[in-house]
């Protein structure tokens, strides 16, 4: 029967009674037209399963219209007009369940006609039943997606859930790593279903797929909806290796269909119809595009989920690890304050912005002795080195001290009248070992014994230089009195009186050496002085040594004088003992220069030998009274050691530099730089050395 081929779940109910949702109803306008379809049906056979209504012509309208009895008609409509007038064409072409035909083609044409728009119906209600399937099943496979656990689960669910809704006979998934990964946890996966996992040919897969599909361009699309444009289809005329690598020898046509993943990464669906080309419709194909789209975002937050457990651990190992710092550093804090507080120097330390940061209990100690205010950060009792003279209360030592202007001074800290401890204070860059500034710090140093010590040695220098020079005094007057009134030669003692009279001289030469490095103030009589004269002078008296020593004496000045402001009479004495001293350690047919130049400041006086040089360790020292080289110790050279201290004392006190370069066995030069004008006012010369 006609009614038998209703597929199945399609009959509708009206109350008690079955109704065919594919019974088709002719629609006639007149009495006349009705009859006609009537007989026509009833020649067919038909009368009984197609049913004729009668309208009027102002019910026209299609689509749940009222038939005669009221009910309205639903199902199929085959309109069957006296002329095509009769008809509105928007009501026909609307939906693919109306048709209309004339009435002369009733006889001929009408049960054709009915049986097709039928026929065509019921395909239709299996293409919507289809697709209501094929979209049900692509939501579940969704969400069988998104709840896979891990990346492997989903590639296998999605592979596995696409050959069953579309019917593939192969689907395989080419994922990448995730870019964020470590390299040794980043691993790409290419799975097959069936086949499962191809590892081995992973990369050339990949390759020949960036070669169909340009990742830029899935990318450069609006969204990944818009992956569905960029699909291609794959043959074994012009992808047989790819199609081979994927599913060997099975398949024949497949969609490669581009995903897209976080971070710019993309993979691949690819999805094998068979041998015979593929016949998907556009739903279809949109529904296998979705499902890649959802698959490139399940794996994208599943990456996600992984780098923020990755770095959650790496956040509380990191925690752990700045716990247990904190907790070295609380121990180590505890150890570097008792080790401060303990040693018996003061220890600032200031940031990058001069700006005091911590300090130990000397500090706290010393600050107190000198009266110091915070609430102004002024100290009232700072005195220099004779004690008595007080820092101005302006003068910041310490930011001094940090920028290099005052290190190594000694200061009295305390009132005068009270405890007074001599310090001295030193700086320190502190930096990253990268090199980057972390801030200073400043050492002060209790140097009281040594200053106390110096003194005292001072003091028993000058007192017993005095009374040494008192009775020499005499001894030398008493000489030159007998010099001067008898013939030493004639009374036939020449030899040893001169000898008595040379050794006095020698003896009172040193002692006023002594008494010159004792004193605490050195004062000078700064005047024009020609220089130039001055060395010539100095070069003429030692001229008669240095020729009995078969020495050579240069001298090297510009042509044009050389005037200057300064104490020409302590100058001497500053070039009389280089030269002297080079004399001492150069060999025979050695040779001493002195050389007097211009600078622009200035003068420089250099005083340079080839004789036995000085060890970079002797020259730390060399300038310290009553050092004495151990060479020269060993080689017996007459000298106390003063001679090189009174030298840097008048140099100081010019407000000059002296500085020697030297090594052993070549020999030395000392260069002496004057300013042009001295000042004319004494300079504390107490030693930091004893």
């Amino acid at each position: 029967m006609y009614g038998s081929s209703v597929p199945s779940g399609f009959r509708e109910h009206r109350g008690s009674e079955a109704v065919d949702p594919f019974r088709v109803t002719v629609l006639a306008f007149t009495p006349a037209s009705a009859d006609l379809a009537r007989a026509a049906l009833d020649d067919a056979g038909l009368a009984s399963e197609i049913g004729v209504v009668q309208v009027s012509a102002d019910q026209k309208h299609l689509g749940g219209s009222p038939g005669a009895d009221g009910q309205v008609i639903a199902g199929p409509l085959l309109v069957v007009a006296e002329s095509v007038s009769q008809l509105e064409q928007d009501m026909l072409v609307s939906s693919i369940d109306r048709d209309f035909l004339l009435v002369g083609e009733v006889p001929e044409q009408l049960a054709l006609r009915a049986r097709l728009l039928r026929e065509r119906v019921m395909r239709k209600r299996v293409r919507l039943q289809e697709a209501e399937r094929l979209r049900k099943e692509t939501i579940e496979l969704t969400w069988a997606i998104h709840t896979a656990e891990t990346v492997a689960a989903v590639t296998q669910t999605a592979t596995d859930g696409i050959r069953a809704i579309f019917g593939a006979q192969a689907v395989a998934l080419l994922l990448p790593p995730d870019p964020a990964a470590e390299k040794d946890s980043a691993v790409p996966l290419l799975l097959a279903s069936p086949g499962g996992e191809l590892p081995d040919v992973y990369d050339f897969v990949a390759s020949r797929t960036r070669e169909r599909v340009n990742p830029a361009e899935v990318w450069a699309t609006p969204s990944p909806w818009s992956t569905e444009k960029r699909m291609a289809d794959l043959s074994c005329e012009k992808d047989a290796d790819l199609l081979q690598a994927l599913f060997h020898d099975t398949v024949g046509r497949a969609m490669l269909v581009p995903i897209r993943f976080e971070d710019s990464a993309t993979g691949a669906l690819y999805f094998a119809d068979g041998v015979a080309p593929a016949r998907r419709t556009t739903f279809e194909r949109s529904l296998i595009a979705y499902v890649g789209m959802q698959v490139g975002r399940a794996v994208s937050e599943l990456w996600l989920r992984d780098r923020q457990e990755r770095s959650e651990k790496e956040l509380q190992r990191t925690s752990a690890e700045l716990q247990r710092l904190v907790n070295e550093m609380g121990d180590l804090s505890v150890v570097v304050r008792s080790i401060a507080d303990a040693v018996n120097v003061g220890v600032i330390f200031y940031d990058t912005g001069n700006k005091p940061v911590l300090h130990n209990r000397m500090v706290e100690r010393l600050l107190s002795l000198t009266g110091f205010d915070p609430a102004t950060g002024l100290s009232k009792h700072v005195y220099a080195s004779d004690r008595r003279t007080r820092v101005k209360q302006d003068k910041n030592i310490i930011s001094e001290t940090l920028e290099g202007d005052q290190r190594g001074l000694i200061y009295w800290v305390g009132p005068p009248d009270g405890e007074q401890r001599a310090v001295v204070t030193e700086a320190h860059r502190i930096t990253r070992p990268n090199g980057e500034a972390l801030g200073s710090a400043a050492v002060t140093y209790d140097v009281t014994d040594l200053a106390n010590a110096i003194e005292i040695r001072e003091e028993y220098l000058a007192t017993v230089s005095h009374e040494l020079r008192t009775p020499l005094t005499s001894i030398v007057g008493y000489l030159d009195l007998i010099d001067d009134g008898y013939d030493v030669e004639a009374l036939g003692f020449g030899k040893e009186f001169r000898t008595i009279q040379r050794s006095a001289a020698q003896m009172l030469a040193l002692i006023r050496d002594l008494l010159s490095t004792s004193t605490r103030e050195l004062a000078l009589r700064v005047e024009p002085v020609d220089v130039s004269s001055m060395l010539s002078q100095c070069v003429s008296t030692f001229r008669p040594t240095v020729d009995a020593a078969h020495q050579t004496l240069e001298l090297r000045m510009p042509s044009s004088t050389v005037l200057a402001h300064l104490d020409g009479g302590r100058v001497k004495q500053v070039v009389d003992n280089l030269i002297s001293n080079a004399a001492k350690y150069t060999p025979e047919g050695g040779t001493i220069t002195v050389t007097l130049e211009r600078d622009d400041d200035g003068i420089l006086i250099v005083v340079s030998d080839n004789g036995r040089g000085i060890s970079k360790s002797d020259q730390s020292r060399l300038f310290d009274r009553f050092f004495r080289a151990r060479d020269a110790r060993e080689a017996a050279i007459q000298g106390v050691g003063i001679g090189l201290t009174i030298v840097k004392t008048i140099v100081d006190a010019h407000g000059g530099s002296v500085t020697v370069e030297s090594e052993p066995g070549v020999g030395s030069s000392f260069f002496v730089h004057l300013p042009a004008r001295a000042e004319a006012t004494p300079l504390p010369t107490l030693p930091m050395q004893p």
